[in-house]
């Protein structure tokens, strides 16, 4: 099969394919006379595990590591499980990280309704700014950050 034939099966562009060839996670192809690249079952099948593995957050680096380790009879699924066990504990942590980070906003928010109207009669345009509201949001939900400025007092 050629080129786009490949692709399309893969459900990738044909310019994928030839990245994956540049990079090494495909071997090149021989050629045809005509010069166009020749494809078979054996490369389908690679580019699917390639496509596969993507989609379950393996990056390009780790997919050549098991493809060469498969390559040397040397892969075992327990690599290949510990990798996606540390994905989705990586996951997980992304995701208490934005949580914590969506209630500390909450609570900035809830804030500085609350304490808008006061602070717009003492002269402020903005006092979750000006005053620093968020950096106290922040610090009371136990998020970490790099304190930009001093709040000054409140």
């Amino acid at each position: 099969m050629r080129i786009g034939d490949l692709a399309r099966r893969a459900g990738i562009n044909a310019q994928t394919v030839r990245y994956y060839e540049r990079i090494g996670l495909l071997p090149a192809p021989p050629r045809e006379r005509s010069g166009y690249r020749r494809y078979d079952e054996a490369d389908a099948e690679r580019v699917g595990f390639i496509t596969k593995a993507k989609q379950l957050g393996i990056t390009l680096q780790e997919i050549g590591d098991i493809l060469r380790a498969s390559a040397a009879d040397s892969v075992s699924c327990e690599h290949v499980l510990a990798m996606l066990e540390a994905k989705r504990d990586e996951i997980a942590r992304r995701i208490d990280e934005a949580l914590a980070l969506r209630d500390a906003l909450d609570h900035t928010i809830r804030e500085s309704r609350a304490r808008l109207g006061a602070e717009e009669a003492d002269g402020f345009a903005c006092p979750i700014i000006e005053r620093g509201l968020h950096e106290r949001a922040l610090h009371l939900e136990g998020v970490a950050h790099a304190p930009i400025a001093d709040p000054g007092p409140a």
